[in-house]
């Protein structure tokens, strides 16, 4: 049986000014990992340590967005006492980058529910991982903390790239959106963020701007596009997930799919669980903590190996988890 293994499926980019001109510009070991990127989880190759960490400084943030899994979490009475505000110690963000630079993890981005600007040692983060070696250091933000001061810091601590959200070209929606957000002020940000980085003569980071596209937002893309375009280096949107959900399948059928983050990338919550699915935002499936393992042990470990091997027989939908995934069902038009 062939197995279908989509590259970052739910991600679509429309304007792309600089990108590959940026990416043209990096060192051989930055092209070799995004060759791999796409090659390993498509041919099933599983490198010793995972190509990337997504390591979440806080799972705080500013905002209560309705679409995201956070607010819903918060928002249940049966499920709020599981979801604890925690922030990354510094000792334990040392000990996972200095282990990653060693054992040849090439990028981190600096977020996964929370906001990354609350974490007050955020620009030392981006800082101490590319002093030590880090070749591609990114995070996502809703920029409505980000301040002039915070901007030439990430930019000066060798910041690689940086991913604004902002859901909507116009103010109210976006307000409805973005809870708690300000349009003009947060809009402001983003420009003058771009605009410090270029009087500083510098190429990054990477400037990207997306929406979730809903809904009740997908006939704005095009303003969205329009409002964007002479701004940020990319534009994009990536599609509407469900955040908390049910199994969506009653049985245990066999299915053309195999979910890529598998052979790709590793999740670490703020307390150091380690958790091998974006959307697992409950923790259903927790492989280890980096309080007590090493990012090694933990990639290579019996529960990571077990889900792996369901993917790649086809059986992904018998996981509990990945049964609530609709990725496996969404019709691919290509890889971005």
């Amino acid at each position: 049986m062939s197995i279908n293994v989509p590259i970052n499926p739910t991600y679509k980019e429309t304007i792309n000014h600089s990108a590959k001109m940026w990416e043209e510009k990096k060192c051989k070991k930055y092209r070799e990992y995004r060759k791999k990127w796409s090659h390993n989880p498509k041919n099933h190759i599983l490198e010793e340590v995972p190509l990337h960490l997504d390591i979440e400084p806080t799972n705080a943030c500013n905002l209560k967005c309705p679409m995201c899994a956070r607010t819903v979490l918060l928002q249940d009475s049966n499920k709020k006492n599981s979801f604890p505000i925690t922030t990354m110690d510094m000792d334990l963000y040392r000990k996972i980058i200095d282990e990653a630079t060693e054992i040849g993890v090439y990028s981190i981005k600096l977020n996964w529910l929370g906001e990354p600007l609350i974490h007050p040692e955020l620009v030392n983060m981006v800082k101490y991982a590319k002093d030590k070696g880090i070749i591609d250091v990114m995070l996502n933000t809703n920029a409505v903390l980000l301040s002039e001061k915070i901007a030439k810091d990430l930019i000066e601590a060798g910041l690689d790239k940086i991913f604004f959200s902002f859901d909507s070209p116009y103010k109210e929606k976006y307000e409805e959106i973005r809870v708690g957000a300000d349009y003009e002020s947060t809009l402001e940000n983003i420009k003058r963020f771009v605009e410090i980085r270029n009087k500083m003569g510098k190429t990054s980071p990477l400037t990207r701007v997306s929406m979730v596209l809903m809904k009740d937002n997908q006939d704005e893309y095009e303003g969205y596009v329009n409002l964007f375009k002479d701004i940020v280096d990319v534009v994009a949107y990536v599609e509407y997930r469900t955040p908390v959900g049910e199994s969506i399948v009653e049985d245990d059928k066999i299915i053309d799919f195999s979910c890529s983050q598998l052979w790709q990338r590793m999740f670490v919550s703020a307390d150091g669980d380690v958790i091998v699915c974006c959307v697992d935002s409950e923790k259903e499936y927790v492989v280890g903590n980096l309080h007590k393992d090493s990012i090694r042990n933990i990639w290579q470990n019996n529960k990571y190996m077990h889900i792996r091997n369901m993917h790649k027989k086809g059986n992904c939908l018998k996981v509990s988890i990945c049964s609530k995934c609709d990725l496996p069902f969404k019709k691919q038009d290509g890889d971005v």
